[in-house]
């Protein structure tokens, strides 16, 4: 009797271990399933996104290459260890990693640097500094703290400031910061537009208008040492990346015309990974302030993830410091960037071509003067006379 007890209880305990060996192995065989159709699926999206000459939808799926690789990293990670702890830790990792890189140099006023060296001199002899400091911001829309983001533009320590999503529901804005920024330009009273340019310095001339078929809008502005300011804000790919890319090309032209130094700020709703991104450093031969620095999203949490918005820079211009700027209510992060003009820089004999900006004092609002500077020719950038 007591044999046979013992017998049924081994075979319990056999029994139990048995059912416990074959609920681990369907939970790992789930594990693994789930860990390679995640690697499957960021593997694609990253294929996706890196084959720009093959297709604009690239760009659509570009901005979360980062994101991509993390995960797929991730992903592999779980299927060698044959542990899901990998796949969310790996996941968590990768987003924490972006919003480091957007908050690592966030929130610091863009103060001026020293000067390095006798290669650089002012951008600006009336400048106040030895050198000028950039600021770029998507107010957004949706902003629903006015005097929030009014305050932090008052206060800010920028000497020009791009604005974007800057519409007639905050135009009314410009005249309170008429005390820190006096010299303005906008096409903020028409939605399609909203774009302004404030600055503490004085424009030698100055405008709004809109390029060619792709109808992308400006701002600009041109400084007395000769450099030119331009603020955009271009169309987002995930809604129609084939106006994105139009606009862009639109851009690349345009800046081609402009003789001189120039410095490009706004939401170009383009990241180091996008094709567009590309087009524009190597066709425009811009450089970038920052390489990336995540400014999207900002709200309703600061936890940034994507670098939409951007500060470029001519080859014979140098910048010596750029960050982000504090979540001021907007769903963008602003950023910034110190800029110096390289005095021993020839730029050739493009410089000397291009269009002329007619003097104008600065004042309030300069509508679209520079198509009328360019002869009254609306029909965008490659029918300009240089």
């Amino acid at each position: 009797m007591v044999c046979v007890r013992l017998i049924d209880a081994a075979s319990g305990v056999w029994g139990a271990v048995v059912g416990v060996v074959v609920v681990a192995g369907a939970r790992h065989a789930v594990n693994r399933q789930l860990a390679l159709l995640v690697l499957c699926g960021a593997n694609l999206a990253l294929v996706v996104a890196v084959a720009g000459s093959v297709t604009v939808l690239s760009d659509v799926l570009a901005p979360l290459t980062g994101h991509f690789m993390g995960v797929g990293l991730a992903a592999s990670l779980a299927l060698l260890t044959r542990r899901l702890a990998c796949l969310v830790f790996g996941i968590s990792a990768t987003f924490i990693v972006h919003a480091w890189l957007g908050l690592a140099a966030c929130c610091h006023p863009p103060q001026p640097a020293a000067v390095e060296g006798p290669a650089l001199r002012p951008i600006a002899a009336t400048g106040p500094t030895q050198d000028v400091s950039v600021l770029a911001l998507n107010t957004w829309h949706g902003h629903g703290d006015p005097s929030r983001l009014a305050n932090y533009l008052a206060n800010a320590e920028a000497d020009l400031v791009v604005l974007s999503e800057f519409g007639p529901n905050k135009r009314a804005m410009l005249g309170q910061l008429k005390a820190s920024h006096p010299f303005q330009v906008d096409c903020a009273d028409e939605w399609p537009c909203s774009l302004a340019l404030i600055s503490r310095l004085p424009f030698a001339s100055a405008g709004a208008g809109h390029i060619a078929e792709g109808k992308l809008a400006f701002v600009w502005a041109r400084l007395a040492g000769g450099v030119t300011l331009l603020g955009t804000h271009l169309h987002r790919p995930s809604r129609d990346p084939w106006l994105h890319e139009q606009q862009m090309a639109d851009l690349v032209e345009f800046i081609g015309r402009i003789p001189g130094p120039v410095i490009l700020a706004g939401d170009l709703n383009t990241t180091p990974w996008s094709k567009t991104y590309r087009t524009l450093r190597r066709a425009a031969g811009l450089v970038p302030a920052s390489t990336l620095r995540p400014t999207w999203p900002a709200w309703p949490l600061t936890f940034p993830q994507v670098a939409l918005d951007h500060i470029f820079v001519s080859a014979d211009l140098s910048v010596s410091a750029a960050g982000t700027g504090p979540a001021v209510g907007s769903d963008h992060l602003p950023i910034w960037a110190i800029v110096q003009r390289r005095a021993s820089f020839e730029r050739g004999k493009a410089a000397a071509r291009g269009f002329a900006l007619r003097p104008a004092p600065p004042q309030p609002h300069f509508s679209a003067q520079l198509l009328a500077d360019l002869g009254r020719e609306h029909g965008g950038a490659r029918n300009l006379r240089r």
